[in-house]
């Protein structure tokens, strides 16, 4: 049986680049590691999130995983707070759009990685 729990991954090309985004961006950083010279850590929106998105350097994914190189995941977050979260994004990236109404309050932006990602408000 599954639990209830579960990760996500994620696969870049530079993890610093998006360690440093996602902490501006206000995510918890834990569990950094280095495996076969590559850096990877987790992370998760929120402290009491029970979700953990890892990411790890596409060469790694290479060398341990290379079917699932080019898989891109799309996730959706959600927020109290979609026009404070999007302004804050919107300061760290130029690719990051305005805020939707239909078919619910959202918006979407990519990391420096270029991974798309939508916020549900």
């Amino acid at each position: 049986m599954f639990t209830k729990e579960f990760g996500l991954m994620f696969y870049v090309d530079d993890v610093a680049a998006e360690k440093a985004f996602w902490t501006a961006a206000g995510f918890t950083i834990f569990n950094e590691a280095e495996m076969m010279g590559y850096e990877s850590f987790d992370m998760k929106p929120h402290a009491e999130a029970t979700t953990t998105i890892t990411v790890y350097a596409n060469e790694f994914i290479r060398q341990v995983s290379p079917e699932v190189i080019d898989m891109k995941p799309s996730v959706l977050f959600e927020t109290d707070d979609i026009h404070g979260l999007q302004a804050r994004i919107a300061g760290l990236t130029d690719t990051c759009s305005s805020v939707n109404a239909e078919p619910f309050p959202n918006f979407n932006f990519a990391s420096p990685s270029g991974h798309y990602f939508a916020v549900k408000g």
